[in-house]
């Protein structure tokens, strides 16, 4: 039976995939994908204590976007984020690109990812060794 739709209404929005969508997918069958991108993160974090959540979501926001920046720690999360994608070429860029913005989410979860906020990233390394 089809649904009733009324005469003259038009969707005011193009529909995106939910980012619970998202993180279902990636946490059900790509954990070791998320695994890789926050060992990047974290591990960058451990060599350069200057690098806070503002920096993580920048470095994650930029890659997703295509942007450029000019900051040298985000410029460097996103070169050791390059490098880590080149060592899983198994993962499709549609995998990777949604692993992105789940870690991204995550960010925003467990941090106002202002200057000097780590919250996110102190968070995350409890799960590294």
């Amino acid at each position: 039976m089809a649904k009733f739709k009324p005469i003259g209404r038009k969707r005011k929005y193009i529909r995106l995939d939910k980012p619970e969508k998202d993180f279902k997918l990636m946490t059900q069958h790509y954990v070791d994908v998320l695994q890789n991108i926050e060992f990047c993160i974290v591990t960058a974090w451990r060599d350069d204590r200057d690098i806070d959540d503002r920096d993580t979501a920048a470095a994650l926001n930029t890659i997703i976007r295509g942007d450029q920046t000019e900051n040298s720690r985000v410029k460097s999360l996103i070169s050791s984020l390059e490098n880590a994608r080149m060592l899983r070429p198994d993962v499709s860029d549609e995998i990777w690109l949604k692993g992105l913005k789940v870690v991204l989410e995550s960010v925003h979860t467990h941090s106002d990812a202002k200057e000097g906020d780590t919250d996110y990233l102190e968070f995350a390394s409890a799960f590294m060794p």
